[in-house]
């Protein structure tokens, strides 16, 4: 499952990268948030507004799990980043 939700991070379609963040967010075992860093860092920085967006909301509920990582992987100066983006999705 782990792996198949990776891939769907990187498919051309941006509803079902967001679907797959979405899924990420849900997964609440401290033991599989390190897995979760890269592929939630990319979707951060994607094209489409609604996969960030989708992401930043990710990040929250990562934070409740893991707030250390949280701000070691530097999601807290990704979030900042979408602050100021140009997308106001």
């Amino acid at each position: 499952m782990k792996g198949k939700i990776f891939k769907d991070c990187e498919d051309p379609n941006p509803l079902i990268r967001a679907l797959a963040v979405r899924t990420m967010g849900c997964i609440r075992v401290d033991k599989i948030t390190e897995y979760l860093c890269e592929p939630l860092r990319k979707c951060m920085k994607d094209e489409d507004p609604y996969v960030r967006k989708t992401a930043a909301v990710c990040v929250a509920k990562l934070h409740d799990i893991n707030a250390s990582l949280v701000e070691d992987q530097g999601f807290v100066e990704l979030l900042n980043d979408l602050l100021s983006d140009s997308n106001p999705m």
